[in-house]
């Protein structure tokens, strides 16, 4: 009888032993999927934020200033980050642009209007890869 309280204790043990392992187990698999999913979101929380910078421009009626501007951030983002080149035609669009603003034309500066045409994103991971844009300057009614 005594012999049977105790094989009674060890195969109690032992199945308790068996579930405090598979416990941690499941933590250590819960633990690495959590990670995982944090670096997930992560990842596209810096995609978000890099193209929230060049978004506002994806309009009709950019002014000279604001194409400058995002030609500037373009040039920036193209020499800190050559694996997230952005294309652009903005120097075709207005051959000056990489100039001092000041050094612009005042009357450039009052009547021209831009507008983006194209916006691609990266298939990988939805960068934005690409912008065109186009000189949309209403004509001067000429008497």
């Amino acid at each position: 009888m005594e012999n049977a309280s105790k094989a009674l204790l060890m195969a109690g043990g032992i199945l308790i032993a068996l579930m405090i392992i598979g416990a941690l187990v499941l933590l250590g698999n819960n633990l690495s999927n959590y990670k995982s999913n944090e670096d997930i979101s992560v990842h596209q929380a810096q995609i978000a934020e890099f193209n929230n910078q060049f978004e506002p421009y994806n309009k009709k009626d950019l002014t000279l200033m604001e194409l400058k501007s995002i030609y500037n951030k373009i040039e920036s983002n193209n020499a800190l980050h050559e694996e997230y080149f952005i294309e652009t035609n903005i120097e075709e669009v207005y051959e000056n642009i990489s100039g001092d603003f000041k050094t612009l034309p005042e009357e450039d500066k009052q009547t021209k209007v831009f507008a983006c045409t194209e916006i691609q994103r990266d298939g990988v991971d939805g960068r934005i890869s690409k912008m065109e844009f186009e000189d949309v300057t209403p004509e001067k009614n000429q008497p």
